[in-house]
């Protein structure tokens, strides 16, 4: 019962901080406190002190990391020799991961549609958000890694290459947290008027294009400032420092400290998913085409 929670609890206990064992793991910091809390309920002993300089063992918690070590490799091991008795060969997903692009819904999925595929295991290979970060990840398919997951907006990005939606992210919009409209906590449409907000150049995203023609046609106070090339960091930096509103994705809301990420009353959205190489190895495209029928199955 406790080995989902293993890698987590061994991620905090080796950094001390629920922050720094998410963006370890590449999950939300709020995944992180959630596991811990079911894992201290489950165990029925307090694990953690909380400190305001992040988190410690108790002596209990102490006592479980000796035992989860213990059961973290004997799992990897009797998991690889199983396979190796059984004559199957182990497959290996290496996933590209970052801030804005974690590989957290794409694990998560896989455990529930796994045993379809139980020769397949994942390498999570980090990358950073810099100014070149998504062109590092494109450059990297087929080479270091094998896919990523991704909002799947862009209109140049779906023609060049393989993607397989397996969820959605909705269109908020973000600000820095001195802006006057950033305490509210949803938007209409006339909050905006009178502001400059940013956008992804027209041809990038086909999304994006409805929502700058809908403004075009029927908004006309609202300023559109073009952002050329994708999101990163930076992105987020000019909005702040210009005192713009952007253009942003509902998972994107705690990326940026100094930013409040709001709902608006509209009704545009992008879906999310995993991105390949057009011609993908065999394996990877099988890989694809299991979750690619397990979600046909799931809407059926």
């Amino acid at each position: 019962m406790l080995q989902p929670y293993i890698k987590t609890f061994l991620a905090v206990a080796k950094s001390g901080s629920f922050s720094a064992a998410a963006e370890a793991l590449y999950i939300s910091k709020v995944s992180v406190m959630n596991q811990m809390n079911a894992m201290e309920r489950e165990v029925g002993v307090k694990l953690w002190e909380r400190t305001s300089r992040g988190v410690i063992l108790t002596e209990a918690g102490q006592k479980m990391e000796e035992y989860a070590r213990k059961l973290n490799s004997l799992a990897d091991t009797a998991l690889h020799e199983t396979r190796e008795a059984g004559g199957l060969p182990v497959q290996t997903i290496r996933i590209g991961a970052s801030m804005m692009r974690p590989s957290a819904s794409l694990v998560e999925l896989w455990d529930s549609i796994g045993s379809a595929k139980p020769e397949i295991q994942f390498d999570i290979v980090p990358f950073n958000d810099g100014k070149n970060g998504l062109f590092d990840m494109l450059n990297a398919l087929g080479d270091r890694i094998d896919c990523f997951v991704t909002p799947g907006g862009s209109t140049k990005l779906l023609m060049d290459y393989g993607f397989l939606p397996f969820g959605s992210c909705q269109c908020h919009v973000a600000m820095s947290k001195k802006h006057p409209l950033a305490k509210k906590k949803i938007l209409r449409w006339e909050d905006l008027e009178g502001e400059t907000l940013m956008l992804l150049k027209r041809g990038d995203s086909y999304v994006l294009d409805e929502l700058r023609d809908d403004i075009l046609r029927s908004r006309p106070s609202i300023r559109i400032i073009d952002f050329d090339g994708f999101y990163d960091i930076s992105a987020f930096n000019l909005a702040i420092r210009k005192q713009y509103i952007m253009e942003t994705l509902d998972i994107w809301q705690n990326l940026h400290p100094s930013m409040v990420t709001l709902p608006v009353r509209w009704k545009y959205e992008m879906p999310y998913g995993i991105m390949y190489e057009k011609n993908p190895s065999d394996m990877v495209q099988a890989f694809v085409d299991t979750i690619s029928d397990h979600i046909s199955y799931s809407t059926n």
